[in-house]
């Protein structure tokens, strides 16, 4: 049997592989540019940056929140039920914005950095963006009937031991996505 981080590695390279990352990286770069065309001033396009940051963060939190009880009872996703729960989730991060943005600019604030906060918004935009785009890809590849047989294998494994290897593996490919946006400019 192989080990989870060989599972997690070879479903990755399997949804990478095919992901457009030129699609990817315009859209990224139009998300950025929308957000700062609805910004009137520096200080509002930092505000929606962090909005947007806290939007995907927590929408990435919410999806694995959605994993966990499926990897648990060794089931496979139903892509509308998570749809479902994902838009549910999604109105609740929007409601909460108010409590969870402060707790985000906190955090941005206490963190050292060689960027002026604008470029390091942006840095942090495209790769909360990218995690959450291969996060749904993830989801959406476990709910694909014909991808049964490549995710089974999770299911020998501890749920929230997945989860957490899911995760790095999603933040450590967007993190390689974004490096090589950065390298080709």
């Amino acid at each position: 049997m192989e080990s989870l981080t060989q599972s997690v590695a070879t479903i990755y390279k399997k949804l990478v592989i095919h992901l457009d990352k030129d699609e990817l990286r315009e859209e990224v770069n139009n998300q950025l540019l929308l957000t700062m065309k609805s910004s009137s001033a520096e200080e509002e396009y930092t505000k929606n940056l962090v909005k947007a940051i806290v939007f995907h963060v927590e929408s990435t939190k919410a999806l694995h929140g959605i994993l966990q009880p499926l990897l648990l009872n060794e089931k496979y996703p139903n892509l509308d039920g998570v749809s479902q729960l994902m838009n549910r989730a999604q109105v609740r991060i929007e409601n909460g914005m108010d409590e969870l943005i402060p707790l985000y600019q906190e955090q941005i604030e206490s963190e050292e950095s060689n960027n002026d906060l604008v470029t390091q918004l942006e840095i942090y935009f495209t790769t909360t963006f990218t995690e959450l785009r291969l996060t749904y890809r993830f989801v959406d590849a476990f709910g694909t009937e014909s991808n049964k047989e490549l995710f089974q294998p999770l299911f020998h494994f501890p749920a929230e031991e997945v989860g957490e290897t899911i995760l790095k593996y999603t933040r450590t490919y967007a993190s390689l996505i974004f490096e090589k946006t950065l390298n080709q400019k």
